[in-house]
């Protein structure tokens, strides 16, 4: 794993223009990168971004396969209701949102003066109330612990938790809660049963079967933090109320080439010097692609602590620059995750010149990158390759990817 040593890399290797901190805290990455970093400073540089409190991460069920079936506007459509009714919920008893919401999950944090069995009830309600108002499911995952709030979202050891249970192993209708949160509800009435199968991956991890409920919520606030323009926002609604299509303003539709990066995470010994090297490689990778997708007229859709996103209209350029990408950071190193899909993507422009991406190409290439990729791999869809002119199209295999099975290769 990386272990950012100030010796080790090239000067200037995680400088940022002022300009790019959209998402990545740019001074406390300079502060890092130019420090001893020892397990001492990191703890004195993070002290001022330390929460405490409950996070509670949803994803929404089956959402590669739906992409898969159904026009993208109605499946925006089928998610925001959830996300609406996620932060209207949250919001009532106390909740922060954290970050942009995608088009599939969102994160509510509560801070240590809501009560745990506050939260869960809440969530008991949420749910019951996503059931039976909302086309699609979502499962949402809960864990109370220390959490380190940078550039819009959270990090450490228990966001990557929590964010993990929610994204991976929860199905549609279930709440699960980690097992220090579960101590924390005393004698409330709230009903548990272990995870069993994720107790060597996870730690231990408990499904919520039943519990009181809030009585008169009054929920008010359905305004999440959205990707998208409140033009757009209203024509969703317009549209779940008619399912008529003019009645969301016309998107930027384009067909495009999406490229996800995974990259190798740092080792939690010390969870500040993780989750600072880990934001210094989010630096890293984001100043080397930007160099690089400017010439290949791609563009940086977006950089996180664990993710980076490119879209481009040609094929040939997005294999190019994963190719280009990969090998500039194996120099120092760095090894990446990388996985391309091809198709029709909606794209949104954001404040501050950034953008967001919505389509199945976007959740295949996540996926294939995060859930099956394999470290110094490209893993890239037929369809993508045919696009590319790959000679080695006839090379491909049938992976299962979201319960759709996709065919691919490795490059």
């Amino acid at each position: 794993m990386p272990r950012f040593s100030p010796t080790r890399f090239p000067p200037g290797f995680f400088d940022l223009p002022s300009d790019a901190g959209h998402a990545l805290p740019l001074d406390v990455i300079a502060a890092w990168t130019r420090s001893p970093q020892t397990p001492e400073f990191a703890r004195e540089l993070l002290g001022p971004y330390t929460i405490r409190g409950i996070v509670v991460s949803s994803d929404t069920a089956g959402l590669t396969r739906l992409t898969a079936e159904r026009s993208l506007i109605e499946i925006l459509a089928m998610v925001n209701r959830p996300k609406e009714l996620v932060h209207a919920y949250g919001r009532a008893i106390g909740g922060i949102p954290l970050g942009v919401w995608a088009a599939d999950n969102s994160q509510m944090f509560y801070p240590d003066g809501v009560p745990a069995p506050h939260v869960l009830s809440l969530l008991l309600t949420l749910m019951d109330k996503v059931t039976a108002d909302c086309e699609v499911g979502i499962g949402l995952g809960a864990h109370q612990g220390v959490f380190y709030e940078l550039g819009h979202g959270v990090y450490g050891p228990d966001a990557d938790l929590v964010e993990s249970v929610a994204e991976d192993h929860v199905e549609a209708g279930e709440i699960t809660v980690t097992g220090g949160l579960a101590r924390l509800l005393g004698e409330a009435g709230f009903s548990l049963a272990p995870r069993e199968d994720l107790r060597d991956s996870h730690g231990e991890i408990l499904r919520v079967l039943d519990g009181p409920r809030l009585r008169n919520l009054l929920a008010t606030d359905f305004r999440y933090p959205l990707p998208f323009s409140d033009e757009f926002h209203g024509g969703l609604h317009e549209f779940s109320r008619t399912r008529r299509s003019s009645a969301v303003p016309r998107p930027a539709y384009r067909d495009a080439t999406i490229v996800v990066i995974d990259r190798e995470r740092e080792e939690p010994d010390v969870p500040e010097v993780a989750v600072l090297n880990d934001l210094a490689l989010a630096a890293a990778v984001k100043r080397i692609g930007s160099s690089l997708v400017e010439d290949l007229a791609g563009i940086e859709v977006k950089t996180s602590s664990a993710v980076s996103i490119y879209c481009f209209d040609d094929a040939r350029h997005a294999v190019d620059f994963s190719r280009t990408l990969r090998a500039t950071l194996a120099a120092q190193r760095v090894r990446l995750r990388i996985g391309i899909d091809a198709g029709r993507v909606l794209l949104f422009a954001l404040a501050g010149g950034q953008h967001d991406l919505a389509g199945s190409p976007v959740n295949i290439a996540s996926k294939l990158a995060q859930d099956v990729g394999r470290l110094d791999e490209i893993f890239i869809t037929a369809a993508a390759a045919r696009r590319a002119g790959l000679p080695d199209v006839v090379a491909s295999r049938g992976l299962v990817v979201g319960g759709v099975t996709v065919e691919t290769l490795t490059i």
